[in-house]
């Protein structure tokens, strides 16, 4: 198995073209054609399934193809930080709140005090985070979803609430003032995340302190896209129980309303590494300022 075997799979499969990938790759769509064939020949099963229009990924296809990716990311990783040696690598994999609402501002500040340092960074969902953290792919993994994983060092560094995300209209504002119980704001239409991310786990885990059974719920949506979740709240599709911190700017800016969420367990974020894995200098000095990092403080 060579890596330009699985860059031809990986690219043919994530472009949808043999055509689109001979481009990205600058080979020709015979030798796409060839690398793919090898690679099939090589694991012994067929990987796309080919017609004279069309192709698909076969059921063996769909299994490999997030172990092919993984492989470069691997190789990626690795060529960065043996070829570059002078520059401080760290890899981190992060899920939504993190990579979205947390990251930026850390990294921002933290390049300020440390200009050496190279960030490459993946967005995941919670139980990817954990996978990349496991195999060896990032350095770090930072997630609002607690790892029990005996192999993994599971630290929380920053505390988050949920609220509830409400459309900026009089009737809201109207029930705002009326200040309505938990029961009261859970009637209207709700819009919830996928069963991967680490907010919705939190908004159950809420639920269940509270008593409330997710079916009682008059949900009209489940999305997997946190984005499109707040652009369905704005316009006034629904309400939708969110991270404090994904929807602070929206808040201040007047364009949702949003009601606070009590709980006994706050959410926390954790930073994730690997226990065998060497804790290098870089590494310790980035815990160390992200762990005592003030989140509240608008920077």
């Amino acid at each position: 198995m060579e890596f330009r075997q699985l860059e031809a799979f990986v690219a043919v499969s994530e472009l949808k073209s043999f055509s689109k990938a001979a481009q990205q790759l600058y080979l020709t769509q015979p030798t796409i054609s060839s690398h793919i064939k090898a690679l099939e020949k090589e694991l012994g099963t067929t990987l796309i399934k080919r017609t004279t229009k069309s192709f698909v990924l076969t059921e063996q296809g769909q299994q490999f193809f997030p172990y092919a990716r993984r492989m470069l990311e691997l190789k990626k990783a690795a060529l960065e930080k043996i070829q570059t040696p002078h520059r401080q690598y760290l890899h981190l994999a992060a899920s939504t709140i993190p990579s979205g609402y947390l990251l930026p501002q850390v990294l921002a500040n933290y390049r300020k005090e440390n200009p050496e340092t190279y960030f490459h960074i993946c967005q995941t969902d919670s139980f990817g985070v954990e996978n990349q953290v496991m195999d060896g792919t990032v350095d770090l993994g930072l997630t609002g979803q607690y790892c029990d994983n005996n192999r993994v060092v599971c630290e929380a560094f920053c505390s988050d609430h949920l609220v509830l995300a409400a459309p900026s209209t009089d009737y809201y504002y109207q029930l705002k003032r009326e200040n309505p119980s938990l029961q009261r704001l859970l009637q209207e239409p709700m819009i919830v995340r996928e069963m991967g991310s680490g907010t919705q786990k939190a908004a159950n885990q809420f639920l269940k302190e509270h008593q409330i059974d997710e079916l009682s719920l008059n949900i009209i949506a489940r999305i997997n896209d946190l984005e499109s979740i707040k652009q369905m709240v704005t316009q006034g599709m629904g309400v939708s129980i969110l991270s404090d911190f994904a929807t602070r700017n929206l808040a201040d800016s007047g364009q949702i309303l949003t009601f606070p969420l009590y709980s006994q367990h706050p959410r926390e974020f954790y930073v994730l590494r690997l226990k065998e894995r060497t804790l290098t200098r870089p590494l310790q000095t980035f815990i160390k300022y992200l762990k005592s990092y003030d989140f509240t403080e608008k920077k």
